[in-house]
């Protein structure tokens, strides 16, 4: 058996560090997700986890490529900590729709300013991705999750939101937008 060889590049100029650092980036808020799924905030109806904020500034502070990417991972990471108690077709499904509302929540504060980028995060993510559970589990699911969704979402999405508005308007981190 012949094991194919691997050619890498070194860095050879500014371009190249800049890949490393958004790799570096990724890499830290991807880690900060598994640590907000392992962090389990009590609330009124189950374990509130907060693996879905790191995705949501990554999309606000950085590109919504970076935030998609950090919330699909992160929401991937965290039901591999719970053992995938869904099946993993279902937590895949969910992977893919937590990238999809940290690519909006950015899409809407680009369009109409924090406010605004909250609450249509809160209903695409509490509200949708209970409806988009129909295939899944039929109206006892939508109905049971509706309301954990929902205040998960707006936990996540407040976070996330209140904490890149505070360092944009402070004077001490300068946040580079695109």
């Amino acid at each position: 058996m012949v094991v194919p060889g691997v050619r890498t590049r070194l860095p050879r100029g500014r371009g190249d560090a800049r890949a490393y650092q958004q790799a570096a980036r990724l890499i830290v808020f991807i880690v900060l997700s598994a640590l907000g799924a392992m962090a389990k905030l009590p609330g009124p109806l189950g374990a509130i986890t907060l693996d879905a904020a790191p995705g949501y500034f990554a999309a606000l502070a950085f590109s919504w490529g970076e935030g998609a990417l950090v919330a699909g991972l992160g929401s991937l990471l965290s039901a591999l900590l719970s053992g995938f108690p869904l099946g993993m077709v279902v937590h895949v499904y969910a992977a893919g729709q937590a990238a999809l509302w940290a690519t909006c929540l950015r899409l809407a504060y680009e369009r109409g300013g924090p406010v605004l980028a909250m609450l249509a995060t809160i209903f695409l993510a509490g509200v949708v991705a209970a409806a988009l559970s129909w295939p899944l589990g039929g109206l006892a699911l939508v109905t049971s999750s509706l309301a954990p969704l929902i205040i998960a979402a707006a936990v996540n999405v407040f976070l996330a939101t209140a904490f890149f508005v505070v360092l944009l308007r402070s004077k001490v981190v300068y946040v580079r937008r695109r």
